[in-house]
């Protein structure tokens, strides 16, 4: 295989390790915020705070970028409702 290739490879292996950890340790503070939310009665769902992240990656980066991001977003957020239920 090409050189090149396998280095860039090796490199996306490397991310993908931090963002699967990345996604575990969301994934422990969102089952943390449907505890909460749970013992004080609150609903699960919480607009604005789904908005908030949507204007953050509009406001932080290029139209290509935040359309990728936005995309991933949205079963990061629908899989973080799962999880908080």
């Amino acid at each position: 295989m090409n050189k090149d290739i396998e280095t860039i490879r090796k490199k996306i292996d490397t991310i993908d390790r931090e963002v699967f950890q990345l996604l575990i340790d969301r994934l422990n503070a969102v089952t943390d915020i449907g505890e909460i939310k749970k013992q004080k009665g609150l609903p699960i769902l919480d607009q604005n705070r789904e908005q908030a992240i949507y204007d953050k990656i509009d406001s932080s980066f290029s139209e290509k970028e935040a359309t990728f991001l936005k995309n991933i977003y949205q079963s990061i957020i629908t899989e973080s409702k799962k999880a908080e239920e």
